[in-house]
């Protein structure tokens, strides 16, 4: 048997732009190797096919596939040896037909991963592959004893058994429902595309199998739920279930929904982190009604390119994204503190990384309602220029400094800001996973800052004005905190059993109903990963816990948090690196925003405190 793999494509170029090949899944037996037949087509006249859903799975645990000839030769001739992952393997052991030939399309089999503008091109063909599909074949794994309940309650609720005599399927508890969507499948960044771009679809898990259809009726279902007995259903299940309904953020350009999307899949998981920027925009493009997703590419004047970096790719794509009018504020919204991906600049959201910066939890409806420094509202921004940076001197495209030098993929940025001051004295960080939240060591920090004369008000008040449109329960913060100052004691002293302390937040705020334990949620997830810090100024501001005694706020033209600075080692004083975003009690809401301020000596006071910052 020939063990080159790259032997599999030999003689089989995709030299057409449509042009892929399909997989001919040789009948056998579950315990029998498994054998295929590679063949090329054209998109425009395909045979019949399925489209394969699945997880790649662990790179290093491979298993044998058998390539035959696509000559049509002898079965029982030793073909190609393949190597595929084990979840492939196993997928097309379980879809394989006892006695006829079964045609699918698969990923990993049918393009040639280590050539790489063969990559590129299917890539760019992988939509209208799914869309031309028979079928979409959703592989989840082999079946346990979780997995044939949910299922089976899944199928009921699109299809009762029992026609309306109760008799039907038992919904199962909210954790084996919850334990079954943890399945890897369901949050992968390419299986997006794939369900949603299927004209028919099955879930298969071990032997069982399951129309689409009824996860989308799930979902509905959900939506119906109260608060209490809502489930937390993974993104591919929520987008694919809204695909074809009207898409609530129609006004909003293209790029703008992009950058949107982006935001709220970053939790997927992807194998080739580009993928996180190459699996979603297709879907985008297809929204917008105007365009194809052939042309999605010249819409932000980027294209699939694995011979790309990483950090390159994200840079091209942040850059285009200012460069189709994205508010900078919409990007900023992005960065996660901490992200020091070398080469990588510090304004550039880094998609590879899964977790947010939280602020999402905070009430943006009424703190940031304008921006703190500048003139200006989000509504107005839509299709105005590029708000955030300094325009060139045809005014038409942002002033991006521009790649610094070949060793580098950094990409620095001018923005007008005001210093609104330096850190002077910092507290412990908030670290949720690990339970502890330094409530006390925050309370002393606050009222330091109000002997030495700051207007701020306590701690909790603090809290309930960073979610203050979320509380349904005036007390809740409050409560929370003492809750909180309780378990730090306990927990020192060793007088409870060791619990969580999201768990214990959360057992406690659910006896005044769904609502209270949502406004927790959000306290813990506003300061997770932050400290707080008092300024020269006397400001006290909740700033990301990598921030540092001598680290400078700036308020960045339009942008809608302050942001937190270092100076980097070129010496120069305004070139500076992103540390994360800011809540900066004291000018959240517009003071310092110079058409504030009456007196015309303070005003021009404000005009000479804006720089210019290279955001490097």
């Amino acid at each position: 048997m020939e063990s080159e793999a790259h032997a599999v494509y030999r003689g089989q170029p995709l030299d057409l732009d449509d042009s892929f090949r399909l997989l001919q899944l040789l009948p056998g037996h579950l315990d029998e190797p498994v054998r295929i037949r590679l063949f090329s087509a054209q998109l425009s006249a395909a045979p019949s096919y399925e489209a394969l859903s699945y997880t790649w799975g662990d790179p290093t645990l491979t298993s044998v596939i058998e390539a035959l000839s696509d000559k049509g030769e002898d079965e029982h001739k030793p073909g190609v040896e393949f190597r595929s992952t084990a979840n492939c393997h196993a997928a097309l052991k379980r879809l394989r037909n006892p006695d006829a030939n079964r045609v699918l399309w698969v990923d990993s089999v049918c393009i040639n991963q280590s050539h790489i503008p063969e990559r590129n091109h299917q890539v760019n063909l992988m939509a209208g592959i799914y869309r031309a599909a028979s079928r979409v074949v959703v592989y989840l794994g082999e079946s346990d004893e979780n997995s044939v309940v949910v299922l089976s309650w899944v199928r009921e609720l699109d299809q009762p058994s029992d026609f309306g005599n109760g008799s039907g399927a038992l919904p199962p508890s909210k954790e084996a429902v919850e334990g079954f969507f943890r399945r890897p499948w369901f949050h992968r960044i390419w299986v997006i595309q794939e369900i949603s771009l299927a004209q028919k679809a099955v879930v298969v898990c071990g032997k069982d199998e399951v129309d689409w259809g009824s996860f989308t009726v799930l979902y509905q279902h959900n939506e119906n739920a109260t608060r209490a007995g809502r489930l937390e259903l993974p993104y591919p299940v929520t987008f694919a279930s809204r695909y074809n309904k009207p898409y609530r953020d129609g006004a909003m350009t293209y790029a703008r929904r992009l950058v949107r999307m982006l935001g709220r899949s970053r939790h997927c998981e992807a194998t080739d982190p580009r993928d996180k920027l190459y699996a979603i925009i297709p879907l985008v493009n297809i929204r917008d009604g105007s365009r194809t997703e052939e042309s999605w590419g010249d819409v932000l004047g980027i294209s699939v390119d694995y011979s790309l970096s990483v950090d390159r790719v994200f840079t091209d794509t942040a850059v285009a994204l200012l460069n189709q009018q994205v508010p900078l504020d919409d990007v900023l919204r992005h960065h996660v503190p901490g992200h020091e991906a070398r080469g990588l600049s510090s304004w550039v959201p880094d998609w590879r990384i899964q977790r947010e910066n939280g602020w999402r939890h905070a009430n943006y409806e009424r703190i940031f309602k304008g921006f703190p420094g500048f003139r200006g509202h989000p509504v107005e921004l839509m299709f105005d220029g590029v708000p955030g940076i300094i325009l060139d001197k045809n005014g038409t495209r942002p002033a991006v400094v521009g790649y610094t030098d070949s060793s580098t993929e950094r990409c620095p940025i001018r923005v007008h800001a005001i210093n609104v001051g330096n850190i002077i004295k910092t507290g412990p960080v908030c670290s949720v996973a690990d339970d502890f939240f330094p409530v006390s060591n925050w309370k002393q920090l606050v009222e330091e800052a109000r002997r030495q004369g700051s207007v701020v008000p306590k701690l909790e008040r603090l809290m309930e004005i960073m979610i203050a449109l979320k509380l349904g329960y005036p007390n809740s913060v409050p409560r929370g905190v003492r809750l909180i100052e309780r378990y730090n004691e306990q927990m020192e002293k060793g007088t409870c059993p060791r619990k969580p302390l999201r768990q214990v937040i959360g057992e406690t705020a659910s006896r005044s109903g769904a609502r209270a334990r949502h406004e927790m949620d959000a306290i813990l997830s506003v300061c997770d990963g932050k400290r707080l810090a008092i300024t020269d100024g006397g400001f006290v501001a909740v700033v990301p816990g990598n921030a540092e005694v001598d680290d400078a706020v700036w308020v960045l033209d339009r942008v809608r948090m302050p942001f937190v600075c270092r100076r980097t080692g070129s010496g120069e004083a305004n070139v500076v690196r992103l540390i994360g975003a800011s809540f900066f009690f004291g000018i959240m809401e517009l003071e310092a925003m110079k058409e504030h301020v009456s007196d015309v000596r303070a005003k021009a006071e404000v005009m000479r405190r804006v720089e210019e910052l290279v955001v490097e």
